[in-house]
């Protein structure tokens, strides 16, 4: 498993490279200075020397993989944070394209995306800093310093793209019919030609960019079988289906039949604030076919609820940002939650699968540098067996997780359990280490959640105090306080049950 892939950023670095090389009219060298208080061609050309900088680190690091081994923990490291570079780059690249039309909002939302970036590669700085290439980590530290100068031209304060309606949730219900919003859909897409779209992608080609308002799709029964991507420019979109069971996307992309893991996602959104309610996401590529993502999300403040994730190897990837699951149901076989970002899931049902003969399950697998606050905390959970698996839980032994590098972090708390899970509880990478380093943990859990038998590790905790246990809340570990109240959904803040 490995879904940061240097090929495809490669390529998105050299592409922007090329548009930078593009000639910009001189005589448009003026700009508002309420938006950026330089002349637009120094402001151009702050931008391509962070590219070519980013272009520079992309190169060295290219030549720096061990062998062919994914898993190796220094191949992980260098895949994750180029797969950062890339990121950066299509930062860059979006803004010079936006230069002859350079509004409030589009100032506004640069300056977010340059903010992150320069977050994302100050992580990356100090893991080479500390072990793999110092000369790496100076040519990031030049990166950041270039991000800095681009950004101090900049006036205009980035938006919380959160808080800008009422709440979107009035109140909630079991079944979609229950439920009651604050706004109606600007758009409907329905297979029986009812709405404005048969497709999913062209309703959300018709949402604008860089919006500082929701923007509602509202999608009927049905299967829908296509890929959906949601590239950062669009901002504040929310997805309504009548159903986790009725609206489903559906998908069946692997690594057996040649995708990347992180290009087989049926459903894969980048944009700030995306909110998805009462929606299915599957991939239906079966145990035997490796890699298969259902849904991947890297956007900041990104809320699901009453959503359905479903698949076998590597379900839900969460990559980055903040992200709140409430109500949710998700499935899958080894790794199905993963990744390297920062989310609480609260009164979810997390259901093991039947696997392939002989193999095991693992709930999750996080991954985490050692200055990063990731990690994924399950609140008010329920952890069960899948249908497909019955009463013979021992056919596919089941674990909590297991260490996605030297800092993963995976909390359970205040959550039933039953006997699925094996009572060793973790697992380790194949003598992979890091079992020091890490952070797992439980708290209050119930049902078959006996402590007594659990790995020894030194990074294993039974946490018993309330004081460390709210660390791992919605208020502390992802600031839910500040954006999901905006949101609707319900949340509890800390360790009382809502």
């Amino acid at each position: 498993m490995s879904p940061f892939m240097k090929s495809s950023y490669q390529f998105i670095i050299v592409s922007t490279i090329w548009f930078c090389s593009l000639s910009i009219n001189p005589g448009a060298n003026n700009v508002d200075p309420q938006l950026i208080d330089v002349p637009l061609p120094v402001f151009k050309n702050s931008l391509e020397k962070t590219m070519e900088a980013v272009q520079n680190v992309a190169s060295a690091m290219s030549h720096m993989h061990v062998g062919e081994d994914t898993k190796n923990s220094t191949n992980m490291i260098i895949s994750y944070c180029e797969g950062l570079l890339g990121e950066t780059a299509e930062v860059l690249n979006w803004s010079l394209s936006t230069i002859h039309d350079l509004k409030g909002d589009v100032v506004s939302h640069m300056r977010t995306w340059l903010n992150t970036s320069h977050t994302r590669e100050i992580t990356c700085m100090e893991v080479f800093k500390n072990g793999i290439d110092s000369k790496v980590s100076e040519s990031l530290k030049h990166v950041t310093r270039l991000i800095d100068e681009v950004i101090g031209m900049i006036q205009v304060q980035q938006h919380d793209y959160q808080n800008v309606d009422q709440p979107l949730l009035l109140s909630g219900g079991t079944n979609f019919e229950d439920a009651k919003f604050s706004k109606t859909p600007n758009v409907t897409v329905s297979q029986d030609g009812s709405g404005n779209f048969n497709r999913i992608m062209d309703a959300i080609a018709a949402a604008p960019s860089h919006s500082q308002q929701r923007f509602v799709i509202f999608i009927k029964k049905g299967t829908y079988k296509e890929y959906v991507k949601i590239g950062p420019t669009k901002t504040n979109l929310v997805l309504i289906g009548e159903g986790m069971d009725v609206t489903t996307i559906s998908g069946n992309r692997c690594n057996a039949s040649g995708w990347q893991t992180v290009d087989s996602a049926t459903f894969a959104v980048r944009a700030e604030g995306f909110i998805a309610m009462y929606v299915g996401f599957e991939n239906t590529a079966g145990p035997n076919k490796y890699q298969a993502v259902s849904l991947s999300s890297y956007g900041d403040q990104s809320v699901f609820y009453r959503c359905k994730m479903s698949g076998y190897q590597d379900t839900l990837l969460v990559p980055a940002g903040r992200q709140f699951y409430r109500e949710c149901t998700i499935s899958g076989t080894i790794d199905f939650i993963f990744g390297y970002g920062t989310a609480v899931f609260q009164n979810c049902k997390i259901l093991a699968r039947k696997n392939l003969e002989g193999a095991q399950n693992t709930l999750t697998a996080h991954g985490r540098f050692a200055a990063d606050p990731s990690g994924f905390s399950f609140q008010f959970c329920d952890v069960e067996r899948d249908s497909d698996l019955g009463g013979n839980v021992a056919s596919s032994p089941t674990y909590l997780g297991r260490p996605w590098g030297k800092y993963s972090r995976t909390i359970f708390m205040q959550s039933y359990m039953s006997n699925v899970i094996v009572p060793k509880g973790w697992l380790d990478w194949n003598g992979f280490g890091g079992l020091g380093t890490l952070y797992y943990a439980e708290y209050m859990n119930k049902g078959g959640a006996s402590t007594v038998g659990r790995v020894k590790w030194p990074g294993y905790h039974v946490i018993a105090k309330a004081s460390e246990a709210k660390l791992f809340t919605v208020t502390k570990f992802i600031d839910g306080d500040s954006w999901l109240p905006s949101t609707g959904v319900p949340y509890a803040p800390g360790l009382d049950q809502v």
